[in-house]
């Protein structure tokens, strides 16, 4: 998910470029209001809570193996014989009289494992679960933060690369005007102005497609926070270009000791250890304890009443021991068994995936950060070349081409400038992403 993200951004980032949205407004919601509502709104966060939930329920009852099981019941009844008669052998039958009864049962029992050691380690499997299931929160948070930062920077690159767009045309709004007006002089040819004139087409041409990137990128920003796309909502356009301060080694020991996915199949390797203990101790004999209570009342007869009622009270303890169980235990085990080197495996790759993550980013944002050195001296440098250039056209001594190429080379300078600081700020985030520090 989120590399089919970053290939979209990476796709949608030149349309961006070639011109972007309508000027944004200052007051909008910030990043960090809208890492809030995708924290809240997002289908992935409310499974991963979900989840945890479950989680939580399967620690509970693995608790609830250590406490006595009670029940209790109670009984109602009343009979009727009606036309009863009775028979020996030699003898003349009997007429016996109509019996009616009733009566009342009451029963409380209770049951309890004093020691069962499959209790004690799906215990310890269950909180290591629930260990586990708390980072797959953080870790889908952080994924969801990530997927948020880079919505918001196409967004906010889109927004930047606007003004960009208008000052071109502006630029060429103005050359346009100069250039006719040296062409009424008769110091400028037809040809100066009609190429002016396409450079100027151009120009706004860039400024629609622009205009229309900006809309794009607003409603993907507005999907990844989890509202509709359709809701009129604003953005703040404020852009901070993100530094990290530390060395790779500072980089990949922390990620090691806080990347919530990492941490998360350790949790995982702990649960399926206990797995497999758990199914080792199948072959131990348990013991248990019991206790019940009963009282019963109730009364039979016709012509005689016979009136009943008992109190009993039973307690002991019990004790039993698998012999043979068909193999079960056996596959039990061996399932565990395999749960827990698919753990340990699962693990070591997570882990070498970390590093490989982190040393990759790190070295990207380095990358970008010598890119970005070189973006601000190519807009530096291309302001000057346009004023010279200017300067040389206004005196004859350069064409109309090589004025459009000078102001085409500033506009690009300035997109890539602006692509230089999108890139810089995505693998800070990448790099924080796989370090587990948002």
């Amino acid at each position: 998910m989120r590399s089919l993200l970053y290939k979209f951004l990476l796709i949608l980032m030149p349309a961006i470029l070639a011109g972007a949205g309508a000027g944004a407004a200052d007051e909008g919601l910030t990043l960090n209001d809208c890492i809030e509502l995708a924290l809240q709104n997002r289908a992935s966060i409310i499974a991963a809570r979900g989840a945890e939930s479950l989680a939580k329920a399967d620690q509970r009852s693995a608790l609830g193996a250590f406490l006595p099981s009670v029940s209790a019941s109670y009984d109602y009844y009343e009979s009727k014989q009606r036309d009863q008669t009775s028979q020996f052998e030699g003898f003349p039958e009997v007429q016996q009289p109509d019996q009616d009864g009733e009566g009342t049962s009451l029963n409380l029992s209770a049951r309890m494992s004093l020691f069962d050691a499959t209790n004690f380690f799906n215990f310890a499997g269950a909180r290591a679960a629930r260990a586990a299931a708390r980072l797959d929160v953080i870790n889908s948070e952080q994924d969801l933060i990530y997927s948020v930062k880079l919505s918001h920077y196409a967004y906010l690159a889109s927004v930047q690369n606007v003004d960009v767009q208008e000052q071109a045309v502006a630029r060429s709004e103005e050359q346009l005007k100069l250039i006719t007006s040296r062409y009424d002089l008769g110091s400028a040819s037809l040809s100066d102005v009609l190429k002016q004139k396409v450079q100027y087409g151009n120009d706004r041409l860039a400024l629609l497609r622009a205009r229309n990137a900006v809309v794009t990128s607003k409603a993907s920003l507005a999907y990844t926070i989890g509202i509709d796309p359709n809701r009129e909502v604003e953005f703040s356009a404020d852009y901070l270009v993100r530094e990290y301060q530390g060395s790779l080694d500072e980089a990949l020991q922390f990620g090691l000791e806080h990347e919530p996915g990492l941490l998360a199949a350790d949790k995982n390797v702990a649960a399926a250890r206990h797995g497999v203990r758990s199914g080792w101790s199948r072959y131990l004999p348990t013991l248990g304890g019991y206790a019940s209570y009963s009282v019963s009342d109730g009364s039979q007869g016709d012509t005689l009443l016979f009136n009943f009622s008992s109190t009993t009270t039973r307690y002991g303890v019990s004790a039993s021991w698998t012999i043979f169980d068909g193999f079960f235990r056996e596959r039990v085990v061996t399932s565990a068994r395999v749960n827990y080197n698919n753990a340990r495996a699962y693990r070591a790759d997570t882990r070498n995936l970390l590093i490989h993550e982190i040393k990759t980013a790190y070295f990207d944002m380095e990358q970008q950060n010598d890119a970005k050195t070189v973006a601000t001296e190519n807009v530096d440098a291309a302001n000057e070349d346009l004023k010279i250039t200017q300067e040389k056209y206004n005196l004859g001594a350069a064409t109309i081409l090589d004025l459009l190429d000078a102001q085409v080379s500033l506009k690009q300078a300035q997109v890539s400038l602006i692509q230089a600081d999108f890139d810089l700020n995505l693998a800070v985030a990448r790099l924080e992403n796989a370090m587990g520090k948002m």
